[in-house]
């Protein structure tokens, strides 16, 4: 017994000694990994080659990095992709783990590993999405290589980001002689999104350059159409339509393309020559419903009407480079070019993470907010997404205002009822509107049973984005945050009260919208979901009050109208509990066929459901309309939903046939009994 006692206090000693000297050494390669040699000269250059690339392709990025005067061994020289350029099985916001080349250790580390396990991760034993680095220049020169999760850019102090990866060589065993390089060559895939400046990071020994490299990509072949009309325009008013063409990764066509452009039949303009997009002027007489034809691609519907009310539609949820999860580029086309050029948005918000509040990227979100806004033309809005345990938007009345002091730490980071008593002094100082979105989603989202505390100003909710639908718990959906395929294989549908019917029937006062969450810098994105927002005309403080007045719904991205009323109130409305019956009214034009409308009831008390009390399916056309009376059940609420009968195919992150919705917002009878 004793001489086992020794034996385990001798493993122990062992086992303590073994980590005390790993550490040991970890620690002292970090010194020396960090030691900063002297200062460079500024007039090092750098380039990536190629400096031209099409769009998603798997090949090679090189950053060559030039020395005019030499560089001394110990001298530290780092890169860094933008995560775009790391982008992994085309998803919204991941991206691949770079890595050393395999030794003959990792080979026989994974093959110890299937032993035990029956499992080899072959990533960790392949070349690929690997960084070498070479000085052609200094033969005998070596480099030790360290991979560190950093954000892009350090606005402020470096911070840990999930997705960035820097890549810092040690030089040793020889200097890089005058006039040499040294040459970073990352095995990877090339960004899907266009631009016309992808930046890289450069930096030897911790100083930047006064000027990043840049690399640029080009969009391919025209994969895809849409033709684009205002919504409701006045008799005789001259209106747009915008004709765009994309590649597989929706991005603006670089193919020359020829179409017809014909109404009810008739041509009124053909052999139309365009590269992206085009638009021709028209003007309609008559009142009623259009739809343009555009060589066998059909417009959304146009209403002319003397009392034009929109819908505008606008993405209020996407994220550019700022945020620091993001794919996309900051260079043209940027999010609001997108949103105005290649999506045909009537408005749209950038609403990044607490990176995008950090200083230097909060004042140039409110600068692109005044200057791409143009009343009447497109309108911008100031937003950010933050969160108290659950994640928000929320969206300023101009495009000046303070970072959201509340919001710093993280999108749905934590909560408590300091933090909540902040947040909503934040609101009520800056008079903002707050949303909270993907409720359901299963590494995150709201509860609705009571736990979670909300904002007493929230009145928005999302009810679909690309990460799937919120509206109740189905994980059979084909929409659902499994199936949408947004983060395939992570994203799961989260059981309980999570989704916008257990809010409803919670007794909270919140309007219907959707929004892409888009991570690419491509707002408005086909089939990632839009708001459609009621109002007179096409200016920020119109479409303010509409979102506050609940005059608004949402879809899975198609530009469907949708008029759902009650006694001749429209959606967003709150009846008198009194009315003994209600007069309905629904009318729905499609973008295509119309396959399913439903209307929904939901009425307070006990053992209460969510019940359909009108149905219609099967082939019902382009354009439906239906009126009826029912009798009022007292405390009660009603929202509309349509589907059409074809779907919207979706590349990115997967091949998918998507269906197309639209969700109205509700219909209330009696005042919700949490109107905050």
């Amino acid at each position: 017994m004793k001489k086992r006692r020794i034996a385990k206090y001798i493993l122990i000693g062992v086992a303590v000694l073994f980590i005390v000297g790993f550490l040991w050494q970890r620690i002292s390669r970090m010194e020396t990994f960090e030691k900063k040699a002297e200062e460079i000269n500024p007039n090092i250059t750098a380039l990536v080659e190629p400096a031209v690339m099409p769009a998603h392709v798997s090949a090679p990025i090189r950053v060559r990095i030039a020395f005019p005067d030499g560089l001394k061994r110990g001298s530290n020289i780092s890169t860094q992709l933008p995560n775009a350029a790391l982008t992994y099985d085309l998803s919204y916001s991941l991206t691949k783990t770079l890595q050393k080349p395999a030794s003959i250790v990792d080979v026989i580390g994974v093959a110890i590993g299937y032993i035990f396990t029956g499992r080899a991760d072959t990533r960790e034993i392949m070349l690929w999405d690997t960084v070498t680095v070479t000085s052609p220049d200094a033969p005998k020169a070596k480099f030790s290589l360290r991979i560190r999760r950093l954000q892009f850019d350090d606005v402020g102090k470096a911070a840990a980001e999930r997705h960035g990866q820097r890549v810092t060589a040690v030089l040793k065993g020889a200097d890089i002689p005058p006039g040499g390089e040294v040459v970073m060559t990352y095995s990877t895939t090339t960004p899907w999104v266009a631009s016309g400046a992808f930046p890289v990071r450069v930096d030897v020994n911790k100083v930047r350059m006064a000027q990043d490299p840049t690399f640029v990509v080009e969009a391919g072949s025209t994969a895809s159409r849409q033709v684009i009309v205002p919504s409701s325009v006045r008799p005789g008013e001259p209106f747009k339509i915008e004709i765009i063409s994309r590649d597989k990764y929706d991005n603006l066509s670089a193919s020359e393309d020829s179409v017809n452009l014909s109404l009810d039949g008739e041509v009124l303009d053909e052999m139309i020559l365009y590269t992206g997009r085009v638009e021709r002027v028209v003007t309609l007489d008559g009142p009623g419903i259009y739809r343009f034809d555009v060589s066998g691609t059909l417009s959304n519907p146009v209403r002319i009407t003397d009392t034009p009310n929109g819908p505008w539609w606008g993405d209020l949820h996407s994220h550019n480079a700022w945020s620091a999860d993001a794919l996309s580029s900051v260079a043209d086309p940027d999010h609001y070019t997108y949103a105005r050029d290649v999506s045909a948005l009537d408005y749209a918000a950038l609403t990044n993470h607490v990176f995008g509040l950090e200083a230097g990227y909060w004042q140039k979100t409110q600068d692109w907010c005044e200057s791409y806004n143009s009343p009447g033309e497109f309108v911008t809005i100031l937003g950010f997404e933050g969160g108290i345990g659950y994640h928000l938007d929320g969206y300023f009345p101009t495009c000046s205002g303070p970072a959201i002091e509340s919001q710093r730490y993280g999108a749905g980071r934590g909560m408590n009822e300091d933090k909540l008593t902040a947040l909503e002094e934040d609101i009520d100082r800056e008079q903002m509107i707050v949303a909270t979105h993907h409720t359901g989603i299963g590494w995150g989202g709201a509860n609705f049973d009571g736990s979670h505390r909300f904002p007493r100003q929230m009145r928005h909710i999302e009810i679909f984005s690309a990460h799937g639908q919120s509206e109740m718990y189905d994980p059979s959906d084909p929409l659902s945050y499994e199936n949408a395929g947004s983060t395939p294989g992570f994203s799961l549908s989260k059981r309980g009260a999570h989704y916008v019917r257990d809010a409803w029937a919670a007794g909270m006062k919140l309007f219907t919208l959707a929004a892409s969450d888009d991570h690419n810098g491509q707002p408005g994105k086909r089939a990632n979901g839009l708001t459609a927002i009621m109002a007179p005309e096409l200016t920020r403080d119109a479409l303010l009050q509409s979102m506050r007045d609940g005059a608004m719904y949402g879809t899975t991205g198609e530009r469907i109208l949708l008029d759902f009323s009650a006694n001749g109130q429209p959606m967003g409305s709150v009846l008198s509990e009194d009315v003994t019956e209600l007069d309905f009214r629904l009318e729905v034009h499609g973008t295509a066929g119309i396959s399913e409308i439903e209307v929904y009831r939901y009425v307070f008390g006990e053992d209460a459901e969510w019940e359909p009390v009108f149905h219609r399916s099967g082939d019902l056309g382009l354009d439906f309309e239906a009126e009826w009376t029912a009798p009022a059940v007292g405390h009660a609420i009603y929202y509309a939903r349509v589907e059409q009968a074809a779907p919207i195919r979706v590349t990115i992150p997967t091949l998918q046939d998507r269906p197309v919705r639209a969700w109205s917002s509700p219909i209330w009878v009696g005042e919700p009994e949490i109107d905050w």
